[in-house]
């Protein structure tokens, strides 16, 4: 949404481009402390609240957003709205992956995030249409409400996650009830035991992250993540005001915008379907191509022609290989430290995320050749396409899932 109101802005608030910067890193800012410091809450409280509570939380925040005045009030409200979403999609991940069977559990998680980039390329057409008749806030206003709404369906409809009910040993009523709906044919006893064969280990989750050998796949994972991200929101940012400056009309620009997420709606699934398919090369070939297209953005000029499908293209390879690392990030840990694992990874790679506009804005500052700041954009692609590629090589041993199999 800030990616789509931000010429707008920069126009009525006579704003630097360099400083609108600022904004954009703080609502990823909090994303990351919400995906560090909160999302082991639902390792210990459950899936379903914390989702719900981020949800909500996020939607009241970026409702909020639309009454802004100020530069400084941006900064202050998207900070705190990006800690909701950083303590929710995380865990809905881990949640998602407890409910699929391993060896689709990839393209699960890549259908799943269709919705995500569905919603921001949604985005892109309400800026377009709208923002010209009433202004940014409308953006704001109508990603608002629609996360409240959501968090009030979900309240009804979201299941709690079986594997944590039965670790925690809670409401075995409630984990037959749930059962019942996954095996319609069985019945369980009122007085059924539930029991789980994985262990329930204390202590500070975030430590065993990097105990039994799993240190170098998740180190290799941050570092996947924060160079993915670096590249992802340095276009996602800046790509409809850098068009839009290069000559492209402000309509054309949000819609380039909205074709990026277009393209990640289609790489989500495809990307996630090879990973299951062919292991994590597929998430390093995905970014190879994404530098490569991030390059030709810049040598595209004003040519819908040729940048319109370029853009797109490179969604599907970039948007969809985050996809990848989001998948795989919940499914190499066991169920005990999942949210906590996927909340670290989403939460050290917004590392990336953060700089990403900072150093955007820093290079649309000194004023470069499109084509030199698309090939400065391509390089944390090709940094994230080299991690995976260790990421795949590591100890098959040290890359599992819930069961013990190879993932």
């Amino acid at each position: 949404m800030l990616g789509y109101a931000a010429p707008s802005i920069i126009k009525v608030w006579h704003i630097n481009k360099a400083h609108f910067a600022s904004v954009f890193s703080s609502g990823l800012a909090g994303y990351m402390v919400g995906a560090t410091l909160l999302t082991h809450l639902a390792d210990k409280f459950g899936r379903k609240r914390l989702i719900i509570a981020g949800v909500l939380f996020f939607g009241m925040l970026t409702l909020a957003t639309a009454y802004a005045t100020s530069l400084s009030e941006l900064v202050v409200i998207r900070l705190i709205a990006g800690i909701g979403l950083g303590a929710s999609i995380p865990t809905t991940i881990a949640l998602a992956a407890e409910y699929v069977p391993s060896r689709t559990r990839a393209t699960t998680s890549g259908a799943m995030f269709v919705g995500c980039n569905l919603g921001g390329a949604l985005g892109g057409l309400i800026a377009a249409r709208f923002v010209p008749r009433f202004g940014w806030p409308i953006i704001f206003l109508v990603g608002g409400i629609t996360p409240i709404v959501l968090a009030a369906f979900l309240i009804f409809a979201l299941p709690e996650s079986v594997r944590f009910l039965t670790l925690k040993q809670r409401r075995p009523d409630t984990v037959a009830a749930i059962l019942g709906k996954l095996l319609p044919k069985r019945t369980f006893a009122p007085d059924a035991r539930f029991v789980l064969r994985e262990e329930n280990q204390g202590g500070l989750p975030v430590r065993h992250l990097f105990t039994e050998g799993r240190g170098l796949v998740t180190s290799l994972l941050w570092l996947a993540f924060v160079s993915s991200l670096l590249g992802h929101y340095f276009l996602t940012s800046w790509l409809p005001t850098v068009l839009e400056g290069s000559g492209v009309s402000f309509a054309h620009a949000v819609i380039a915008g909205a074709l990026f997420q277009a393209g990640g709606a289609i790489g989500s699934v495809l990307v996630c379907w090879y990973l299951d398919k062919l292991g994590i090369v597929a998430i390093a070939v995905a970014f190879g191509i994404a530098s490569v297209l991030t390059v030709l953005i810049g040598f595209a000029g004003a040519s819908d022609a040729l940048m319109m499908p370029v853009v797109f293209l490179n969604g599907i390879c970039m948007l969809g290989g985050q996809v990848g690392l989001s998948a795989v990030s919940g499914t190499i840990y066991p169920a005990y430290i999942r949210s906590t694992g996927a909340g670290w990874a989403f939460g050290v790679g917004r590392i990336g995320s953060i700089l990403g506009p900072a150093i955007g804005g820093l290079l649309i500052a000194s004023n470069p050749p499109n084509s030199q700041l698309f090939t400065y954009a391509a390089l944390p692609a090709l940094f994230c396409a080299a991690a995976a590629c260790l990421l795949g090589r590591a100890p098959a041993a040290q890359i599992v899932d819930e069961a013990g199999a190879a993932a």
